[in-house]
């Protein structure tokens, strides 16, 4: 089991009589499990039709000293288009999440962290077949 916070420590207060509101000032708070989230879009240049691709894409925060750090790797299927010719196609909204206690940059939370992205693509559908090979669709 994990449990990435603590529980807040409670502050107790008493509100006495017959008042329909009361004003109580509970002191500091602070926020926890800072983080980011980001998203990203990236273009397939010329997919031909009926080919599925499969797609990679691999996150790495880079330190002061140009060091890369792993932040994530996702892999996904982009659906076959059905146009007559080869074209572009957008894939949006690829989310990272990025929790703040593993930053690099080494100070609070609104300093800048430096990342780098990286994709793989290839095609899932050929028509190529090996000589001696049987395959099924």
């Amino acid at each position: 089991m994990v449990n990435p916070e603590a529980c807040p420590t409670p502050v107790a207060f008493t509100v006495e009589g017959c008042a329909d509101s009361v004003l109580v000032d509970l002191g500091d708070t602070y926020l926890e499990s800072q983080g980011r989230i980001i998203q990203m879009d990236v273009t397939l240049k010329n997919v031909c039709p009926g080919k599925r691709i499969a797609l990679a894409a691999i996150l790495s925060e880079v330190d002061e000293e140009g060091r890369e750090h792993q932040r994530g790797m996702k892999a996904m299927t982009i659906p076959a288009h059905n146009f007559s010719t080869c074209r572009d196609i957008q894939v949006k909204c690829i989310k990272f999440v990025v929790p703040e206690d593993l930053s690099v940059s080494g100070g609070p939370f609104c300093r800048p962290r430096n990342f780098k992205a990286r994709f793989i693509a290839n095609s899932i559908d050929t028509d190529y077949r090996c000589c001696e090979s049987v395959i099924t669709f």
